[in-house]
């Protein structure tokens, strides 16, 4: 049997032997399922101002006490949670902070256990190389190339927000994400971010605008120098197509230095005709993300502004056309993503997508509860496991992988 674990007022972690794990698929409480021990990376946070709920002896679910918070996971890079935490509500205390939070238990050892399943084969694998220390190589770099204010911009994101993306800059290899200080045109509810990164993610916009030029120079040095990606509009940015001259520029100037490598989008596929313009300037790949492929649930997540959810189905079609490597991007949450409806959409939109093209699964960064009540619907969730089953089956021609946070730490 696996034991609840709950956190308490000082943030230390405790296992209540004598109440069994519980678990919250979205709809109701039950047994802790589908359980692997703690990835290597995983986080485990305590979840404020909620009352963690395990299960007694005749299987009930029961609040574990004043002061006994429950707890949640942050599963790495190549897993995805399956079951969400599960406490008792206080609807007078704030929103969670927006996390990937996962149901979290102890096995008979005292090893502590989470419900998620890894979808990559390497998942939680080290990179094999040596990480050189990254501060030195920041140093170094600025100090080799004083007048670039993109390299100044990924140096502060590497060191004050623990950008992945923005350190592989620095050490010359994987993807780099090169910033563009693009507006937003989506404005989600505040109990959710509509981001991988949500960790990661500035506070405040970037401090200027860019110059193709000056992206070209970073861009081009990357791929040159062993990187294998140029990326725009990761997390931190703002919607990209919204600054498709700036991009259309940079791509344009960057491949009049060098054919090596990739250039990849990242974007909500608002703007089709902006995405065309990109695909014809030389972009290689893009990922289009969402958090459900109804149009109903999208709009009361997304709140796009100035544009639909057919504008994103019309940008998938365009990136078909135009033959570029595409994925979507999907945000998922134990409880919506595996509703019924949910699910029959999100296979007809895969069954567009040609073979060999990605879907990404993340985790959608949340107030799990409270972003459910704003997606309310009438059916219930199938389960994450049948969700998984029924992805592999009808959309078989795609590559399902999954990628919840790419960090890394200083």
């Amino acid at each position: 049997m696996l034991s609840a674990v709950h956190s308490d007022r000082s943030g230390r972690l405790v296992v209540a032997a004598d109440y069994a794990a519980a678990m919250s698929d979205g709809a109701s409480v039950g047994p802790l399922a589908q359980t692997i021990r703690l990835p290597a990376g995983t986080e485990v946070v305590q979840l404020p101002g909620r009352t963690s709920v395990g299960l007694d002896r005749t299987g009930r679910a029961r609040e574990l006490g004043t002061g006994r918070f429950g707890v949640g996971a942050i599963v790495p890079i190549g897993y995805l949670r399956m079951a969400l935490p599960a406490y008792e509500e206080d609807l007078a205390a704030p929103p969670l902070k927006s996390r990937a939070y996962a149901a979290v238990g102890a096995d008979a050892d005292g090893e502590l256990v989470v419900s998620a399943v890894a979808l990559d084969p390497d998942a939680g694998a080290a990179d094999g190389r040596a990480t050189p220390d990254l501060l030195a190589r920041i140093t170094a770099t600025q100090r080799d190339h004083p007048s670039s204010r993109v390299l100044r911009q990924l140096a502060r994101c590497a060191k004050d927000y623990r950008c992945r993306a923005a350190a592989n800059a620095f050490l010359g290899r994987h993807d780099c994400a090169l910033p563009v200080a693009a507006s937003r045109n989506e404005r989600p509810p505040e109990v959710l971010v509509l981001s991988d990164d949500a960790d990661a993610s500035p506070t405040e916009p970037a401090a200027f605008r860019p110059a193709p030029e000056e992206l070209a120079e970073a861009g081009a040095r990357h791929l040159e120098g062993g990187g294998t990606v140029v990326a725009f509009g990761r997390a931190c940015e703002g919607e990209p197509l919204l600054a498709v001259r700036l991009i259309e520029a940079a791509i344009s100037a960057i491949r009049q230095r060098t054919r090596v490598g990739s250039i990849h989008l990242e974007t909500n596929g608002s703007v089709p005709t902006a995405l065309r313009r990109l695909c014809d300037a030389g972009l290689d790949s893009v990922a289009v993300r969402l958090a459900s492929a109804r149009a109903e649930t999208y709009e009361v997540l997304h709140r796009p502004e100035g544009f639909r959810f057919a504008d994103v189905r019309a940008s998938i079609a365009v990136s078909i056309a135009a033959k570029v490597s595409v994925a979507l991007r999907v945000l998922t949450l134990p409880g919506l993503t595996d509703r019924a409806r949910e699910l029959d959409a999100l296979v007809g939109l895969a069954g567009d997508l040609p073979p060999e093209s990605s879907l990404i699964l993340c985790g959608l960064a949340s107030d799990p509860q409270r972003t459910l009540r704003i997606a309310d619907g009438a059916d219930a969730p199938v389960g994450m496991e049948r969700m998984l089953d029924r992805l592999r089956t009808d959309a078989a021609h795609l590559r399902i992988v999954a990628l919840p946070r790419p960090l890394v730490r200083l």
